[in-house]
């Protein structure tokens, strides 16, 4: 009985096969590790973000309370506390600061103590907070005295702020004298838009003129994560004081 002869795989195919594989198994490998590092940097930059947004949240919902006042015992607004211009009223300094007021007991009435003097200010990468200040120099963001403490809101080990903005161009200001039958801004129209808005036509001081100013503040934190600092993040948000300001010219 003939045995047939058995064939195999030479030594050319074989190498062939093993490039190949290698091919294959390189390009797998490579197509795993870019999508490992892709969800890596992916769950990074969505941490720091929901960082970032719930910062946020905290500082829109306090700032919105500005100017409050529990229980006035006065009959004008414009003597309100707890929103006196160039002292207690809210206020942007340098950009990244923001001072102000509220009546944080719901007492009423009463001038603001040291519990009610808040705000919130970029320092050293950090955000911090207000928890209290000294009333007589409320609408200072340094530390005035032994009586400020301000706590910090982001942890400086795990986040770096690179940059905190208060604006407040989006605020509108009306001045109630209008209309008056006047061409006050000399452009040869009475009781135009311009007239109305206190921001153009400002009341002269003296005038016993009433504004009302709406503000709006908008609010931008931009962070990095300190283990990776290609990981960037940018928030924003524009809050609407729920107090406006009322003054007498």
């Amino acid at each position: 009985m003939k045995i047939p002869n058995q064939l195999g795989m030479s030594l050319t195919e074989m190498l062939i096969s093993l490039a190949i594989s290698m091919v294959v198994i390189g390009g797998v490998v490579s197509i795993y590790g870019s999508t490992v590092g892709s969800s890596s940097t992916t769950l990074k930059a969505s941490k720091l973000n929901q960082e970032l947004t719930a910062v946020l949240s905290v500082m829109a919902n306090d700032i919105r309370r500005a100017g409050y006042d529990g229980g006035p015992d006065y009959t004008r607004p414009q003597d309100n506390p707890f929103s006196q211009v160039n002292s207690t009223a809210l206020e942007v300094q340098g950009g990244n600061c923001i001072v102000y007021t509220y009546d944080a007991n719901n007492s009423g009435g009463n001038a603001p103590d040291a519990s009610e003097v808040v705000g919130f200010r970029l320092s050293g990468g950090v955000i911090q907070m207000r928890q209290q200040g000294d009333p007589a120099s409320a609408n200072d963001c340094i530390d005035a005295d032994a009586s400020d403490t301000w706590l910090s809101v982001t942890d400086g080990a795990i986040i770096n702020i690179t940059g905190l903005s208060f604006d407040l161009s989006a605020s509108q200001c009306l001045n109630t004298s209008q209309p008056d039958g006047v061409d006050d801004d000399g452009d040869s129209v009475a009781d135009n838009a311009e007239e109305y808005d206190c921001y153009t036509n400002v009341p002269a001081n003296g005038s016993d003129v009433v504004t009302v100013e709406t503000r709006q503040v908008g609010i931008t934190i931009d962070g990095t994560l300190v283990n990776d600092n290609t990981v960037t993040a940018s928030v924003s948000q524009i809050v609407r004081v729920r107090n406006e300001l009322v003054r007498v010219r």
